[in-house]
């Protein structure tokens, strides 16, 4: 079977989007698949899977995975759907009500969904019926970290807790807003280290007693990172799943998170919050919680194998 994943970057670019593709297509491509990556910005072929900027040669599939929409490349094949051979699977990511992710709605022959979010959009525009479970994975293995060495590596005080929070520094991962929850909390005994990789919008925060910024070139850091963290925070105001919480989750890391996505998804195995001034509520009566239901969760439901599972299933439903 020839399947083509349509993304906007992809992989070594680092990114949510670009590592989610990047484990899809390479575990198909294990499993006997041709596959091709449609993108707008690449650097050529990597890890044996093709990339390619040129439809000719990734649209004539048998299926079209699209991650996402309401960017160039994703637009441009959800806008041209019905002239395509093969069958399409639009991968929501984040639900948009653009007119062209709505055409897409229309035109993919399958839509497939994770979060509470995803099923309440495709519920609201009746497409429920051509909707299918994909929950987004990890090669989970390759996630777990060695404890003691990102503290030993980054001069993180040994003697205090550490809150640890990942992600570039965007608008949408609330981090300013996280070290003002964070030093609001006065916890005199932890500290918070927050981690990216681009800091384009200058919204990196400012190194204090208590907060540790770092932008961190090496992504096989953050696996150690979270195993040496005795609390994750996500506190974004949107993401499309927030695999960040399975990592922390493989790592036996207990988690906070904002109540979306993932989070909802997965709150019995974390503390959910919907606001800043909740989210130091939480931090002032933080103590250990029992992991040992998150990580065979996340085992058992959150492999990139699981993904390309439910994938498969869906595609074998005609």
């Amino acid at each position: 079977m020839k399947i083509c994943f349509v993304v906007h970057r992809y992989a070594p670019y680092p990114g949510g989007s670009e590592y989610n593709v990047q484990r899809m297509a390479e575990e198909c491509k294990r499993r006997g698949n041709e596959v091709v990556v449609f993108t707008g910005e690449h650097q050529g072929d990597f890890n044996n899977i093709k990339v390619t900027s040129d439809p000719q040669q990734s649209l004539n599939a048998d299926v079209i995975v699209i991650h996402g929409g309401d960017v160039g490349i994703q637009n441009f094949v959800l806008q041209n759907i019905k002239n395509l051979p093969g069958k399409v699977l639009y991968l929501l990511i984040k639900p948009s009500e653009s007119l062209v992710c709505l055409q897409g709605l229309k035109d993919a022959q399958y839509i497939g969904c994770t979060t509470p979010e995803d099923w309440d959009h495709v519920k609201k525009f009746n497409v429920e019926y051509k909707s299918h479970r994909v929950n987004y994975g990890l090669e989970l293995e390759k996630f777990i970290g060695i404890k003691g060495n990102f503290k030993e590596k980054y001069n993180i005080p040994k003697n205090k807790r550490m809150f640890l929070s990942c992600g570039g520094y965007w608008p949408n991962k609330r981090m300013i807003e996280l070290v003002a929850a964070f030093k609001t909390a006065r916890l005199d005994d932890a500290v918070l280290v927050t981690t990216g990789y681009d800091n384009r919008h200058n919204l990196m925060p400012e190194s204090s007693n208590n907060v540790i910024p770092l932008m961190v070139e090496d992504i096989k850091d953050i696996p150690n990172a979270m195993a040496d963290a005795d609390c994750y925070i996500m506190n974004s105001s949107e993401e499309g799943f927030g695999l960040v919480l399975i990592e922390a989750m493989i790592n036996k890391t207990p988690w906070i998170s904002r109540n979306i996505a993932g989070a909802r998804l997965m709150s019995d195995y974390g503390i959910t919050y919907d606001t800043e001034f909740d989210l130091v509520e939480i931090l002032r009566k933080w103590r250990n919680r029992d992991v040992t239901a998150g990580y065979e969760y996340v085992v058992n439901n959150h492999h990139i194998k699981t993904t390309v599972d439910d994938i498969e299933k869906l595609l074998k439903t005609e």
